[in-house]
């Protein structure tokens, strides 16, 4: 699969706006300097690092890509799916944001209760308006009040599945999610579905409902799993992306910024793909 400077796509990072540790401004800082030629900002259910990151990237050179991650279920379980290129002021887009947020903030304050209960004293996290909090500001919180030495401990100990701290999410269907993100003009793909029990049921069940693609190229996935997803993804004419998944400094992921990235070719199928799809919702 052919790359180049020119086409140095990574189409998948987080900013503060969800559970990155970069502002905007400072990922797109860090990608200019790890030389990311293009970006998309696809922080969980919301867009609101979208206006900041946009401003920065010009300023800094680097092509901004307008991203959402949507937390939905497929197949029976919990997806996530990108939405790449969308308009940020899609009203129908913005729904679908602001009722995954609400759900992540009841959340939020639902582990917050859990952990009070078991004796955990520590301050909520604060959640500015559009933001989407998330397990991993939970741990930075468990962290800074000295009841856990890291973010993998405070999962390990609070927040992971049969932990006192543990919520699941309520979701929306994948069929939803990939709809809100056509009408906004993007196109709709499955992340990483290397990290589902059954990541081919989960993206049949997507297919079936209208998905654009697959992100085959991710940090988690080994060889065996980008060339299965590569198979699928040819054999049902579906795009292809890849990115770092980069969430800041400090992440077990972190080393990949700036290493990895959307194929060349399958960069341009997707530009062409997203170009063609807004100017069709803009008609």
């Amino acid at each position: 699969m052919p790359d180049s400077a020119e086409s140095r796509a990574d189409l998948h990072s987080h900013t503060t706006a969800s559970d990155g540790r970069l502002t905007p401004r400072e990922l797109m800082a860090a990608a200019a300097q790890r030389g990311i030629r293009h970006l998309a900002v696809t922080d969980h259910d919301t867009t609101a690092a979208h206006e900041e990151a946009r401003r920065a990237a010009s300023e800094l050179g680097v092509g901004f890509i307008a991203g959402v991650e949507i937390t939905c279920e497929a197949a029976g379980g919990e997806v996530h799916l990108l939405g790449l290129g969308v308009d940020s002021a899609s009203e129908r887009l913005q729904a679908l944001c602001r009722e995954m947020q609400m759900r992540r903030l009841d959340r939020f304050r639902e582990m917050h209760a859990r952990l009070q209960a078991v004796g955990l004293v520590f301050d909520l996290p604060p959640t500015p308006p559009g933001t989407a909090p998330s397990r991993p500001v939970m741990a930075r919180a468990l962290v800074a009040a000295g009841h856990a030495a890291s973010e993998d401990e405070a999962f390990a100990r609070y927040l992971r599945k049969g932990r006192p701290g543990y919520v699941p999410h309520r979701r929306e269907s994948v069929g939803v999610a990939i709809q809100a993100v056509q009408e906004a003009g993007g196109v709709a793909m499955l992340a990483h579905p290397g990290l589902y029990p059954d990541g081919d049921a989960a993206i049949e069940d997507a297919r079936r409902q209208g998905l654009d693609g697959i992100e085959c190229l991710h940090p988690d996935h080994d060889e065996i799993h980008v060339q299965r997803y590569l198979k699928i993804a040819r054999k049902h004419g579906l795009l292809i992306s890849g990115g770092a998944d980069y969430h800041g400094p400090g992440h077990a992921r972190s080393h990949c910024f700036g290493k990895r990235f959307c194929p060349a070719d399958e960069f341009i199928r997707l530009q062409m793909a997203m170009a063609g799809r807004s100017s069709r919702t803009s008609l």
